[in-house]
């Protein structure tokens, strides 16, 4: 069912005259664009009402709020047929000005185009637009799915922007400072762990100087605060590394399991000789990596296949497993934040 567009059924005299006046100048970001004022005025009241109170056709229309790029991907979704899925950078950030300008605006039947695109495009799990993308546009998006209440969308990018810190694909410093929970008018909860992992980031690639008590403020894109919660967490990491290697966690045996005791033994001296011996080749404060590490070494160890019932293995390896998924949901917490 195809919705009849307002500005149809009900032709103003304001309207009626936009039609008339065909073409404008329009100022943006110091920039003159000759402009079909026909079709902003049938899209948007607000254009109808911009237009109507600058009479003058010989005058230029200042727009302020947008850049020379804005608009014209403003108008370039008016002139489309059915908005594209992003491929690239290029795209997703023209889609993105669309829908915001769109929303700006008033230009209701655009906004819902440019949104069930993006929407589409997210929910897609694999779209390289997305999946590649920057911070700005990751923020961008985020507000959106905020906006239309897509919890599943908003935990994706969330998600997405946390390993994507991890893999240093996105800038640490940056997150710091667009992931503070004061930034968002939402729960703080997914944020704060979201900055978390953005000081985790930040921490990992300052570990060598840490590690050799050099000085990390010199030439940081941190301020002052935001070192002393690298510092917390560097400290409270390490320790929380060499608890997890002296004290293997503990599991629950099976009932064929002949020997607990020597199960457990076995358990735990081959954790700690994998991980007091350097046979991880990460720092100790990179307690993710360390612990995904451990899991796959000790997943195919000869000693512990031979030695632990298969059923009693399984189980110690889902508990270091759980290990990882508690420090992944409480590492803000080591980070006194």
């Amino acid at each position: 069912m195809t919705l009849p567009h307002p500005s149809i059924t009900k032709s103003s005299p304001t309207h009626r005259k936009c039609i008339g006046l065909k073409y404008r100048t329009f100022v943006v970001d110091s920039t003159l664009r000759r402009v079909n004022v026909a079709v902003l005025c049938e899209n948007s009241a607000v254009f109808r009402r911009i237009v109507s109170e600058n009479a003058d056709p010989d005058t230029p229309i200042v727009l302020h709020g947008s850049t020379t790029r804005q608009f014209g991907n403003l108008l370039w979704g008016l002139e489309v047929n059915s908005m594209p899925q992003p491929r690239d950078e290029g795209d997703l950030e023209r889609i993105l000005d669309v829908e915001e300008l769109s929303r700006h605006y008033s230009m209701y039947h655009l906004q819902v185009r440019a949104e069930s695109a993006l929407l589409a495009a997210i929910a897609e799990g694999t779209n390289p637009a997305i999946l590649a993308c920057n911070t700005h546009a990751l923020v961008r998006m985020l507000r959106i799915t905020m906006r239309v209440h897509n919890e599943t969308l908003f935990s994706f990018l969330m998600q997405l922007w946390t390993w994507r810190l991890h893999s240093r694909e996105l800038d640490h410093a940056l997150a710091i400072r667009m992931a503070h929970p004061s930034c968002w008018d939402y729960d703080p909860q997914p944020f704060l762990k979201l900055l978390g992992h953005a000081f985790y980031a930040a921490m990992v690639v300052m570990e060598p100087k840490l590690s050799r008590g050099q000085h990390i403020d010199l030439d940081s894109q941190l301020t002052r605060a935001e070192i002393v919660h690298v510092r917390c967490g560097y400290h409270s990491l390490r320790s929380w590394w060499d608890q997890i290697a002296s004290k293997a966690p503990a599991y629950m045996h099976c009932p064929r399991c002949m020997n607990p005791e020597r199960c457990s033994y076995v358990w735990r001296i081959r954790i700690q000789w994998l991980a007091e011996n350097d046979k991880i080749p990460f720092p100790k404060v990179d307690g993710i990596r360390r612990l995904q590490e451990l899991h796959r070494l000790l997943a195919a160890d000869s000693f512990l296949i031979k030695n632990m019932p298969e059923t009693c293995r399984h189980s110690a390896l889902q508990e270091l497993l759980k290990r990882k998924e508690h420090l992944l949901k409480t590492v803000h917490h080591h980070f006194d934040l």
